[in-house]
């Protein structure tokens, strides 16, 4: 595994952007990264699956829309390299029959970290258990 870069999931950032459980322990986390100069990772699919969770609060009243549009705001400075390749969408598709599951948001995730070699971070507790014996490179936060 690259011990010079980590990938993380939308769970994982949405813990860092809204007061959640966890989120102390995430905070903890990216501050340690940021102070060992660690690249932080993801595909271009987190900025898409954040958004929409916050809009998605937002519509349920759980988020007021002016605080939602401040995280927005505050995502787009986020030092997050995005990335997004041909090659994961076809990984992603093999780690979906590998998981049995019926969508590929996840396994975005666990391909760019296999593809890049490096440990993934996650805060969402059943993706680590479904994933975690095939993919040991998965972190629970």
């Amino acid at each position: 595994m690259n011990n010079s870069r980590v990938a993380i999931d939308a769970s994982f950032l949405l813990k860092l952007l809204l007061p959640e459980d966890k989120s102390n322990e995430v905070e903890e986390q990216w501050k340690k990264w940021i102070e060992d100069s660690l690249e932080v990772i993801a595909p271009t699919l987190i900025i898409f699956e954040v958004s929409s969770v916050l809009r998605n609060k937002v519509y349920r009243g759980i988020l007021i829309e002016d605080d939602a549009r401040e995280i927005i705001n505050q995502l787009k400075y986020f030092d997050i390299t995005l990335i997004y390749t041909e090659d994961l969408l076809d990984i992603a598709w093999e780690f979906s029959s590998i998981l049995e599951t019926p969508v590929l948001y996840d396994c975005f995730y666990i391909a760019l970290s296999k593809f890049l070699k490096i440990p993934l971070w996650t805060a969402d507790k059943k993706l680590y258990n479904s994933a975690k014996r095939k993919f040991p490179f998965i972190n629970l936060i």
